[in-house]
Protein backbone atom coordinates (compact mmCIF):
# COMPACT_ATOMS: atom_id res chain seq x y z
CA UNK A 1 0.00 0.00 0.00
CA UNK A 2 1.38 3.05 -1.05
CA UNK A 3 0.93 6.79 0.66
CA UNK A 4 2.83 9.59 0.39
CA UNK A 5 2.52 13.62 0.15
CA UNK A 6 2.24 16.11 -2.44
CA UNK A 7 4.14 19.79 -2.50
CA UNK A 8 6.36 21.90 -3.58
CA UNK A 9 9.48 22.42 -2.11
CA UNK A 10 9.11 19.21 -0.21
CA UNK A 11 12.71 17.94 -0.24
CA UNK A 12 12.89 18.83 4.14
CA UNK A 13 9.83 17.36 4.85
CA UNK A 14 9.72 14.76 8.02
CA UNK A 15 6.37 12.97 7.05
CA UNK A 16 7.95 10.14 5.60
CA UNK A 17 10.35 9.70 8.63
CA UNK A 18 7.13 10.25 11.13
CA UNK A 19 4.93 7.64 8.94
CA UNK A 20 8.01 4.92 9.44
CA UNK A 21 7.42 5.66 13.00
CA UNK A 22 3.49 5.41 12.75
CA UNK A 23 4.05 2.18 11.23
CA UNK A 24 7.42 0.52 12.50
CA UNK A 25 6.11 -3.41 11.91
CA UNK A 26 4.58 -2.93 8.29
CA UNK A 27 6.61 -2.69 5.40
CA UNK A 28 3.65 -3.16 3.23
CA UNK A 29 3.25 0.43 3.91
CA UNK A 30 5.54 3.12 2.28
CA UNK A 31 5.12 6.79 2.33
CA UNK A 32 7.31 8.78 -0.85
CA UNK A 33 7.86 12.63 -1.48
CA UNK A 34 5.35 13.42 -4.70
CA UNK A 35 7.56 16.62 -5.12
CA UNK A 36 6.10 18.45 -8.05
CA UNK A 37 6.24 21.90 -8.82
CA UNK A 38 2.90 21.18 -11.30
CA UNK A 39 -0.34 20.42 -8.72
CA UNK A 40 -1.73 18.34 -12.12
CA UNK A 41 0.91 16.24 -12.38
CA UNK A 42 1.42 15.31 -8.93
CA UNK A 43 -2.51 14.59 -8.87
CA UNK A 44 -2.27 12.14 -12.03
CA UNK A 45 0.37 10.33 -10.15
CA UNK A 46 -1.63 9.96 -6.86
CA UNK A 47 -4.50 8.67 -9.29
CA UNK A 48 -2.14 6.04 -10.83
CA UNK A 49 0.00 4.80 -7.90
CA UNK A 50 -1.60 5.83 -3.95
CA UNK A 51 -3.81 4.73 -2.03
CA UNK A 52 -4.24 8.21 -0.23
CA UNK A 53 -1.92 11.35 0.28
CA UNK A 54 -0.77 14.23 2.37
CA UNK A 55 -0.97 18.04 0.70
CA UNK A 56 1.04 20.49 1.67
CA UNK A 57 1.00 24.09 0.56
CA UNK A 58 1.09 25.37 -2.11
CA UNK A 59 -1.92 23.12 -3.47
CA UNK A 60 -4.40 22.79 -0.68
CA UNK A 61 -6.83 25.02 -2.44
CA UNK A 62 -5.98 22.90 -5.48
CA UNK A 63 -7.03 19.00 -3.67
CA UNK A 64 -9.58 20.97 -2.44
CA UNK A 65 -11.19 21.58 -5.82
CA UNK A 66 -10.32 17.87 -7.23
CA UNK A 67 -12.32 15.78 -4.70
CA UNK A 68 -16.20 14.14 -4.57
CA UNK A 69 -16.52 14.32 -1.27
CA UNK A 70 -15.28 16.99 1.90
CA UNK A 71 -15.48 16.50 4.57
CA UNK A 72 -17.56 19.52 6.68
CA UNK A 73 -13.87 20.70 8.02
CA UNK A 74 -12.47 20.71 4.50
CA UNK A 75 -15.60 22.79 3.33
CA UNK A 76 -15.24 25.33 5.83
CA UNK A 77 -11.66 26.15 5.16
CA UNK A 78 -11.79 25.31 1.34
CA UNK A 79 -8.75 23.24 1.66
CA UNK A 80 -7.95 19.97 2.04
CA UNK A 81 -4.54 18.40 3.41
CA UNK A 82 -5.59 14.69 3.06
CA UNK A 83 -6.74 12.85 -0.15
CA UNK A 84 -8.11 9.12 0.02
CA UNK A 85 -9.60 6.97 -2.73
CA UNK A 86 -12.66 5.47 -1.13
CA UNK A 87 -15.05 3.44 -2.93
CA UNK A 88 -14.26 4.80 -6.11
CA UNK A 89 -14.48 8.48 -5.19
CA UNK A 90 -11.97 10.97 -3.88
CA UNK A 91 -12.54 11.93 -0.34
CA UNK A 92 -10.86 15.11 0.74
CA UNK A 93 -9.83 15.81 4.80
CA UNK A 94 -8.13 18.38 6.79
CA UNK A 95 -6.40 17.25 9.48
CA UNK A 96 -4.71 20.76 10.02
CA UNK A 97 -7.49 21.56 12.17
CA UNK A 98 -8.55 18.59 14.36
CA UNK A 99 -4.45 18.91 15.29
CA UNK A 100 -4.36 22.31 16.64
CA UNK A 101 -7.75 21.91 18.18
CA UNK A 102 -6.49 19.51 20.53
CA UNK A 103 -3.69 21.21 21.04
CA UNK A 104 -5.64 24.59 21.85
CA UNK A 105 -8.40 22.81 23.70
CA UNK A 106 -6.54 22.97 27.34
CA UNK A 107 -6.27 26.84 26.68
CA UNK A 108 -10.03 27.38 26.61
CA UNK A 109 -11.30 28.92 30.13
CA UNK A 110 -14.44 27.81 31.23
CA UNK A 111 -16.53 31.11 31.96
CA UNK A 112 -14.26 32.94 29.54
CA UNK A 113 -13.56 33.89 26.05
CA UNK A 114 -9.76 33.06 25.42
CA UNK A 115 -8.18 35.83 22.97
CA UNK A 116 -6.12 34.67 20.33
CA UNK A 117 -4.22 36.20 17.79
CA UNK A 118 -4.00 34.49 14.45
CA UNK A 119 -0.84 36.32 12.35
CA UNK A 120 -1.26 35.28 8.82
CA UNK A 121 -4.63 34.29 6.35
CA UNK A 122 -2.61 30.95 4.50
CA UNK A 123 -3.75 27.75 5.03
CA UNK A 124 -2.21 27.41 8.41
CA UNK A 125 -3.68 30.09 9.83
CA UNK A 126 -7.25 29.56 8.32
CA UNK A 127 -7.25 26.01 9.86
CA UNK A 128 -5.64 28.06 13.16
CA UNK A 129 -8.42 30.33 13.23
CA UNK A 130 -11.43 27.53 12.92
CA UNK A 131 -10.09 25.36 15.43
CA UNK A 132 -9.97 28.75 18.00
CA UNK A 133 -13.38 29.74 16.82
CA UNK A 134 -14.69 26.07 17.37
CA UNK A 135 -13.04 26.17 20.76
CA UNK A 136 -15.24 29.40 21.75
CA UNK A 137 -12.57 31.45 21.78
CA UNK A 138 -12.37 35.38 20.58
CA UNK A 139 -10.09 35.27 17.09
CA UNK A 140 -8.93 38.15 15.25
CA UNK A 141 -7.13 37.33 12.11
CA UNK A 142 -4.04 40.22 11.32
CA UNK A 143 -2.81 40.21 7.68
CA UNK A 144 -0.86 42.17 5.65
CA UNK A 145 -3.75 41.51 2.68
CA UNK A 146 -6.49 43.13 4.88
CA UNK A 147 -9.29 42.09 1.75
CA UNK A 148 -8.10 38.57 2.59
CA UNK A 149 -8.52 38.77 6.30
CA UNK A 150 -11.95 40.01 5.97
CA UNK A 151 -13.09 37.40 3.41
CA UNK A 152 -12.18 34.82 5.57
CA UNK A 153 -13.31 35.94 8.59
CA UNK A 154 -16.84 36.76 6.98
CA UNK A 155 -17.11 32.91 5.44
CA UNK A 156 -16.20 31.69 9.12
CA UNK A 157 -17.85 34.10 10.64
CA UNK A 158 -17.63 35.34 14.44
CA UNK A 159 -13.79 36.70 13.89
CA UNK A 160 -12.22 40.02 13.63
CA UNK A 161 -10.15 41.07 10.80
CA UNK A 162 -7.17 43.87 11.11
CA UNK A 163 -4.23 45.07 8.94
CA UNK A 164 -1.16 43.31 10.17
CA UNK A 165 0.32 46.89 11.54
CA UNK A 166 -1.99 46.80 14.25
CA UNK A 167 -0.90 43.38 15.54
CA UNK A 168 2.23 44.24 17.92
CA UNK A 169 -0.35 46.69 19.37
CA UNK A 170 -3.52 44.32 19.38
CA UNK A 171 -0.83 41.31 20.82
CA UNK A 172 -0.67 42.67 23.93
CA UNK A 173 -4.45 42.04 24.55
CA UNK A 174 -4.37 38.66 23.76
CA UNK A 175 -3.91 35.31 25.14
CA UNK A 176 -2.50 33.15 22.65
CA UNK A 177 -0.15 34.36 19.52
CA UNK A 178 -0.47 31.95 16.49
CA UNK A 179 2.26 33.37 14.29
CA UNK A 180 2.21 31.57 10.48
CA UNK A 181 4.18 33.69 8.46
CA UNK A 182 6.74 31.83 6.87
CA UNK A 183 9.09 33.49 7.08
CA UNK A 184 11.07 36.26 10.24
CA UNK A 185 9.19 39.85 9.98
CA UNK A 186 10.10 43.06 11.95
CA UNK A 187 6.75 42.40 13.78
CA UNK A 188 8.07 39.48 15.23
CA UNK A 189 10.80 41.81 17.62
CA UNK A 190 7.74 43.95 18.91
CA UNK A 191 5.36 41.25 20.06
CA UNK A 192 4.55 40.98 23.97
CA UNK A 193 5.52 37.00 24.48
CA UNK A 194 5.36 37.09 28.35
CA UNK A 195 3.08 35.29 29.80
CA UNK A 196 1.05 33.80 26.64
CA UNK A 197 1.07 30.57 24.52
CA UNK A 198 2.92 31.05 21.61
CA UNK A 199 1.74 28.79 18.42
CA UNK A 200 4.80 28.91 15.58
CA UNK A 201 3.60 26.32 12.68
CA UNK A 202 6.78 26.58 10.94
CA UNK A 203 9.56 23.88 12.24
CA UNK A 204 11.72 24.25 9.35
CA UNK A 205 13.34 27.99 10.04
CA UNK A 206 11.08 28.93 12.86
CA UNK A 207 12.10 32.28 14.57
CA UNK A 208 10.03 32.54 18.20
CA UNK A 209 11.40 29.42 19.75
CA UNK A 210 14.59 31.34 21.86
CA UNK A 211 12.55 34.25 22.43
CA UNK A 212 9.31 32.43 23.83
CA UNK A 213 12.26 30.97 26.15
CA UNK A 214 13.78 34.19 27.57
CA UNK A 215 10.20 35.61 27.58
CA UNK A 216 9.21 32.48 29.84
CA UNK A 217 5.97 32.10 26.97
CA UNK A 218 4.61 28.41 26.44
CA UNK A 219 5.84 27.85 22.99
CA UNK A 220 3.95 25.05 20.87
CA UNK A 221 6.08 24.47 17.73
CA UNK A 222 5.15 23.39 14.30
CA UNK A 223 6.68 19.89 15.27
CA UNK A 224 4.28 20.15 17.73
CA UNK A 225 2.01 20.51 15.37
CA UNK A 226 3.04 17.99 12.93
CA UNK A 227 3.03 14.93 14.68
CA UNK A 228 -0.46 16.06 16.14
CA UNK A 229 -1.45 16.45 12.38
CA UNK A 230 0.59 13.20 11.33
CA UNK A 231 -0.85 10.95 14.34
CA UNK A 232 -4.83 12.29 13.61
CA UNK A 233 -3.79 12.22 9.60
CA UNK A 234 -1.95 8.88 8.64
CA UNK A 235 -5.35 7.06 10.74
CA UNK A 236 -7.41 9.10 7.97
CA UNK A 237 -5.35 8.22 5.27
CA UNK A 238 -4.99 4.19 6.12
CA UNK A 239 -7.95 3.30 8.23
CA UNK A 240 -4.81 2.27 10.86
CA UNK A 241 -4.39 3.34 14.45
CA UNK A 242 -1.17 4.47 14.08
CA UNK A 243 1.88 4.57 16.86
CA UNK A 244 0.98 8.14 18.77
CA UNK A 245 4.35 7.11 21.20
CA UNK A 246 6.37 6.72 18.67
CA UNK A 247 5.47 9.91 16.45
CA UNK A 248 5.36 12.30 19.27
CA UNK A 249 9.04 10.38 20.00
CA UNK A 250 10.38 11.42 16.70
CA UNK A 251 9.04 14.80 16.62
CA UNK A 252 10.85 15.28 20.16
CA UNK A 253 14.24 14.50 18.43
CA UNK A 254 13.97 16.40 16.06
CA UNK A 255 13.02 19.77 17.72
Amino acid sequence: MKYGLIGYPIAHSKSPELFRAAYPDNPEMTYDLIEEDDFERAYRRFEKDYEAVNVTAPFKGDAFRKVDIADTIARELYAVNILKKKDGKIYGYNSDFWALKKMLAPYAQPGKRTKVLVIGCGGAAKAAALAALKLRMSVTVANRDFRKAREFCFTGGGMIPVRLEQAAELAGQMDILIYTLPLRTDLVDRLPLEGRVVVEPNYKDPCLREMCEAAGATYISGMDWLGEQAIAGYQLMTGIEPDAVRVKACCALTK
